[in-house]
This record gives structure tokens, C-alpha cells and sequence, in this order.
């Protein structure tokens, strides 16, 4: 399934979430210096990290923006966008449907004022506060470049310090006392975990040195309230699990699947929130390059597309299926499903039969023009690599249903491109869906097995084959130490 089908899929519902019912007006005026006159500017709104979704639009009259509209706007951080690279945010809670912003474009943070929205008097006085941390930080990291000598340094890293906590001690603060507004669960989402500095010692005397990492993994989402869906229009739920999955899981099918269990797990206390989450978690390990983690598709699909959601028509879920049954037989670490060609003089050659230390199954057809192109590449690398226990069984997906015409274009195919030394059949018997068997949906394809013809490997280009059969002999070597050292 391609990425672009998915993301359908998903704005498909949201927008029938986002417009269901008739709402009261809003009424939004800027008043900002330094507007160009007459000047078109959008109102937009967060929708994922980096990402903003056209509300509205207004053209700049007296210096005046007016944007007012027949539904309320659903809470969020909304973009006053002059241009692609210059606007300004603020936060709309969802009860502030009548809010006037004045400020001026050339500090916009410090000159800004609202009337009509406590929640941005909230949010601005944060931000107003950490400016003036940050500029006494600036200050501080100046002297420590200037000043170099150990008493020195000493001190300015306490001053630091002393500004890290004080901003901490703010958060923390605001958040206390705003309990419930959409300003302090902003505030709270830029809020890290609090760890304490030392880790524990071991039963030898050692310092727990996994202690740390797995602290801050176990309590990384306990600032962030999945059950808002405001959050939803902030980059910060999207920037959060993004940066989990990078930097805390282990990409491993095993380890991911787990991990994704339990963010889905929290992301359920808001259905808009847990269709978004299961749409970035399935859309990220669908199209992602780092071979073997076919797994995590198969695992999101059938236990969370097929069974746990209701925003799906039949259509969309038997694409899904589909989807599944295709993948879930080829996935890495499976045994290859069977594969029975036949030589040019018809003869079956089955896969299983070859004795060999890795069996390249390279999928191609001889009307396509990449396959051509690859051809000597992948005929120079079975000469140079055959020595170390290589087969490459060269499969000629047919093109037409024609058994001489196969046969006649498949030999012209071998003989141009001297691949005698591989073992080259084609499905003289045209047995096979390859599409539907193998996911063969572009050509050359190719399929890395082990000895016991066991998928390592999947759409490795023949220039990579040799680096990724060099790396998976070493994971397999330190799979084995590990186990050994237990």
C-alpha cells in the first residue's frame, strides 16, 4: 500500500470528524504594525510537527485583519501566516471564539497583546519569561567562551544551572496554577521527565548503567495529555512520538511492535488522537528503509486496521487485507514461499533444491529497461562472488500470456546479456501471481536467503548485496555471542 493511499484513508475521516455540526461564528481581529496594506494573509492552524492546515483568509484593511467564520474554531496553536517563512502563533482553547491580537511584526512575542483570551496571557507571559532566561543564558554561555579558566568555568556553569532551574521551577509553577487550560498542557508538553541524577548501584557494586535511559523511556509521554484533541493541532504529540521511535526504540520487529502497543495504548483516550498516531506509527514503518521491519506493517494491519477501527469503509479494509495476505507470508526471518520455475528447456528448477550459503532470488523481466541496466552489474557479482557459496536464481516475470513469446524474449534476454552462469528459469507454466505471491510490483526485485532459504533481505540493489550480506553475518555473529555470554 502506498503511503499517499494511507494518508487518504486518514484525512478521508478526519475531515468528516472536523466538520460535523453547525457551530456559533468566530471572530479573530489582528492589529498588527508593520502589515503591507491590502495584503492577503492566511489564518491556519498546526496539524502535526511542521505542518499547517488554511482556515481562513483576510486581507489587510487600515492595518486591520478581520477572520470570522460560521463554525468555531477547533482548538489549537493557529498561524497568522504572512508567508510560507514569516508567521506568527497563538492558541485558540475553543471557547475564545472573539479574540483581538495586536503587536507588532518586528517583536512579535514581546509586543504582543489579546484581549478576549487568558490562555495567551497564559502562554505569552511563558514565553515572555523564558526570552529573558534565554538572553541571560546567551550571556552567561559568552562569558564561559571568554573566560576559560577552571574557577571561572566553574562558576558560570552553576549561574546555568541556577537558569535551568529556574525556568524548570516556572513550568512548573504556571502548570500548577492553570490546571486545566489549554495553555498549561501546551507548557507542560515542553516539559522533560524528571530523573533523578544518579543511577542506582547493582547487587555487584555497579552503576546501573541502563537504569537512566529506561527511566526517562518508561515516563517520556507523561507530559503530554493524548487525551485532548487540541493537542492534535500542535506539533507536539507528532514531535513526541517521533522522537521516541528514533531515539528510544530498538528497531527490531519485536521491540517496535511493543512499543507501538503501548504509545496506541495512550493515544485510545482520544479517538481523532489514536487515528492520527496509528496512521504516523503505520505510514513511518510501511515505507521505511531499514530492511526487516516488514513485520511492524503486518502487526499494525491485522491488529489494530482489521480488527480496532471503525473509520474504515470495506473498500479500504480489504485493501488492508489484501495488503496483509500478501505481506504476511514474505516477511524477514520467514522461510521463501515455495518457488517451482522452469528452465529454457522447461524442466522445473525448484528453489529448494539449490545447495547453496545465500540464494539471491532476482526477480526481473526482459522488457524492462532498469533490468537491463542492472544485468552485467549483476553478472559481474555472481562471477566475483560464486567462490563464497552464492546462487543467483534469475526469475523472468512473463509479460505476455504467450508461452513461445515468453520463452523466445526470456532466451534473447539471456543471451544479450551472457547470464548463462546464473540460473535462469521463468514460469513457463505461468503458475504464479508474482504480484500477489512475492509483492512483486516494480521489476528488478530481488530476495537475499540464507542456507535454509530463510528471507534476510528484500529490495537490496545488487550494488549493496555484498555490504548487506557482510552486515547480517555480523548481527548473526553478535546474536550469538550475546547468547553465549548469558
Amino acid at each position: 500500500m502506498k503511503r499517499t493511499l494511507i494518508f487518504l484513508f486518514f484525512l478521508a475521516g478526519f475531515a468528516s470528524l472536523t466538520h460535523a455540526q453547525d457551530k456559533p461564528a468566530y471572530n479573530i481581529t489582528v492589529k498588527m504594525q508593520g502589515l503591507e496594506e491590502g495584503k492577503k494573509v492566511h489564518l491556519a492552524h498546526y496539524f502535526g510537527y511542521n505542518q499547517y492546515f488554511k482556515v481562513d483568509s483576510a486581507n489587510v484593511e487600515n492595518g486591520v485583519l478581520s477572520f470570522k467564520g460560521t463554525e468555531p474554531l477547533k482548538g489549537g496553536i493557529y498561524l497568522i501566516v504572512l508567508s510560507p517563512a514569516k508567521y506568527y502563533d497563538f492558541i485558540v482553547s475553543g471557547n475564545d471564539n472573539d479574540v483581538t491580537v495586536e503587536a507588532d511584526t518586528l517583536d512579535f512575542v514581546k509586543s504582543v497583546k489579546f484581549s478576549g483570551s487568558k490562555e495567551n496571557d497564559i502562554l505569552f507571559g511563558y514565553r515572555k519569561f523564558l526570552m529573558e532566561k534565554s538572553s541571560e543564558a546567551m550571556a552567561v554561555q559568552k562569558q564561559m567562551q571568554q573566560q576559560k579558566d577552571p574557577a571561572s568555568m566553574e562558576l558560570n556553569r552553576g549561574k546555568m544551572k541556577k537558569l535551568q532551574d529556574e525556568v524548570n521551577q516556572y513550568m512548573k509553577n504556571v502548570v500548577s496554577d492553570n490546571k486545566g487550560t489549554f495553555a498549561a498542557k501546551i507548557i507542560q508538553a515542553n516539559m522533560e521527565p524528571e530523573l533523578p541524577t544518579e543511577a542506582p548501584k547493582l547487587a555487584n557494586g555497579k552503576t546501573d548503567s541502563t537504569y537512566l535511559f529506561n527511566l526517562y523511556k518508561k515516563k517520556y509521554f507523561e507530559n503530554i495529555d493524548f487525551s485532548d484533541d487540541r493537542m492534535l493541532r500542535t506539533p507536539f504529540i507528532q514531535s513526541k512520538v517521533e522522537k521516541y521511535f528514533k531515539d528510544l526504540v530498538y528497531q527490531v520487529t519485536d521491540s517496535i511492535n511493543v512499543d507501538a502497543d503501548k504509545v496506541l495504548k495512550l493515544a485510545k483516550k482520544n479517538k481523532e488522537v489514536y487515528r492520527y498516531v496509528l496512521w504516523w506509527i503505520t505510514n513511518k514503518y510501511e515505507n521505511i528503509e531499514i530492511v526487516g521491519l516488514d513485520g511492524v506493517f503486518v502487526h499494525l494491519a491485522k491488529d489494530y486496521y482489521l480488527k480496532d477501527v471503525d473509520w474504515l469503509d470495506s473498500t479500504q479494509r480489504a485493501k488492508f487485507k489484501e495488503r496483509v495476505e500478501i505481506l504476511e507470508p514474505i516477511q524477514t526471518g520467514k522461510i521463501m514461499p515455495p518457488l517451482v520455475l522452469q528452465d529454457t528447456l522447461g524442466r522445473d528448477v525448484n528453489l529448494y533444491d539449490i545447495k547453496s550459503k545465500y540464494t539471491i532470488v532476482y526477480f526481473y523481466s526482459y522488457d524492462c529497461g532498469h533490468c537491463r541496466d542492472h544485468a552485467p552489474e549483476l553478472v559481474k557479482y555472481y562471477e566475483e562472488n560464486k567462490h563464497k557459496g552464492i546462487a543467483v536464481y534469475h526469475a523472468s516475470i512473463h509479460v505476455t500470456g504467450d508461452q513461445a513469446e515468453e520463452l523466445k524474449k526470456t532466451k534473447e534476454f539471456i543471451n544479450n546479456y551472457k547470464t548463462k552462469g546464473l540460473i535462469n528459469v521463468l514460469d513457463f507454466k505461468f503458475r504464479y501471481d508474482f504480484r500477489k505471491k512475492y509483492d512483486i510490483y516494480s521489476t528488478p526485485t530481488s530476495y537475499i536467503l540464507d542456507s535454509e532459504k530463510r528471507i534476510i533481505g528484500r529490495r537490496i540493489p545488487v550494488e549493496e548485496f555484498n555490504k548487506f550480506i557482510e552486515f547480517h553475518e555480523k548481527k548473526v555473529q553478535a546474536e550469538k555471542a550475546a547468547k553465549a555470554s548469558k
